[in-house]
């Protein structure tokens, strides 16, 4: 199955999903996933396999776009019908493509649901197929399917209702952050517990694209560094920070989604930190999911971006916490100069994090902690 999400926050459109592709028939080979370390000895699926990767959100053109969950001949077939439609007539509206949908007698009894979102009339507007509507609150209109569709539920629900009401000119950063928050603590629970992780044993996860309007247009958002790091506030609450365990950074590059993950290990005889696992995947669209490939310790992609999902965890008050840290950055000038320089070579890592970024995390940090004992002393 999958995890599609679409939302208007503030009127402002957004489309998630997943790029997990399962099935049960466990006699298939199994592939690789990106935020699941590749070890032999770990357990896979009870009942199904994990036979491959794809992207689930299909850009038709500027002003179309829709998420997609469940079987792929199906999705497949419902992306040859918007062909068609858009053939016939390139002003595609939700409308029309769920009636098309409903008239297909193949369609009809397929298996998927679909996340449709169009400008009409200079407005975004969301139509679904088969996927629920949730009323969330005065700013917030959400859509959710697939087998994930509770975890994308929950996580709209838990935030507080002032995170839903962000400045006009921040209403699209912080709507890709947010939706980029939820898909790291995903990528943090699958790294930690790869199969029984519950996402991956939901049959959802491996890795996650969103889309944004902006600037005119839908754009799948590129350029995102996800890491994961150890942390603890020292004598003079001034944040230590360990070298991140793991990585991933996500791109586009023509058609295809680009994920580079990486295991990072400190080697005590070596006193070095060392690349495990470096493994780029070129994930195809949904229409060609065959083509998706994996190629080990290929440098395309460079650890710098335009988003920073940094999440580490800390110790407090006996417990460990995972505290996010989520920017955007102008450029990878930018990532470099503001957060840190991370080099991954086959045979060692280079890691500088920059005193601005120590800075701004630490007091991200105790900020956070400050709100946690604020909130425990009206228990």
């Amino acid at each position: 199955m999958t995890m599609i999400t679409g939302y208007l926050l503030k009127k402002r459109g957004f489309l998630q999903a997943d790029i997990l592709l399962t099935s049960p028939n466990k006699w298939m080979a199994p592939f690789q996933i990106p935020s699941v370390l590749a070890n032999a000895d770990s357990p896979g699926l009870k009942a199904h396999t994990v036979v491959g990767l794809c992207q689930k959100i299909v850009v038709v053109n500027e002003h179309f776009a829709v998420a997609f969950a469940g079987d792929v001949p199906d999705i497949q077939a419902a992306v040859r019908l918007i062909d068609k439609l858009v053939a016939q007539n390139p002003e595609l509206t939700g409308k029309r493509f769920v009636e098309a949908c409903l008239a297909d007698e193949q369609l009809k009894k397929g298996h998927f649901d679909a996340i449709a979102m169009s400008i009409e009339d200079d407005q975004i507007q969301i139509t679904s197929y088969g996927a629920d509507f949730e009323d969330c609150n005065e700013h917030l209109e959400l859509y959710v399917g697939g087998s994930g569709s509770k975890h994308a539920l929950k996580n709209y629900k838990d935030y507080p209702s002032h995170a839903f009401d962000p400045s006009e000119e921040d209403i699209v950063v912080h709507g890709t952050c947010m939706a980029l928050n939820q898909f790291a603590h995903h990528l943090n629970f699958e790294f930690k517990h790869g199969f029984q992780s519950e996402t991956i044993s939901e049959l959802f996860g491996g890795g996650y694209e969103v889309v944004t309007y902006h600037d005119g247009q839908f754009h799948k958002i590129s350029d995102v560094v996800y890491a994961f790091a150890d942390a603890e506030l020292d004598s003079n609450n001034i944040l230590q920070i360990d070298i991140p365990k793991y990585m991933l950074k996500s791109a586009y590059k023509g058609d295809d989604l680009v994920i580079r993950s990486v295991e990072i290990d400190f080697e005590e005889d070596e006193d070095d930190h060392l690349p495990r696992n470096d493994r780029t995947f070129f994930i195809a669209p949904v229409v060609r999911y065959q083509d998706t490939y994996v190629k080990d310790n290929c440098e395309d992609l460079r650890f710098s971006g335009r988003f920073l999902c940094f999440l580490i965890n800390i110790e407090f008050d006996g417990k460990i916490l995972t505290i996010p840290f989520v920017r955007k950055y102008e450029h990878d000038l930018s990532f470099m100069c503001r957060a840190f320089i991370a080099v991954v070579h086959e045979h060692f890592v280079q890691f500088i994090y920059m005193d601005k970024f120590r800075e701004e995390l630490t007091s991200h940090v105790l900020q956070f902690m400050k709100q946690l004992n604020a909130l425990k002393s009206l228990e």
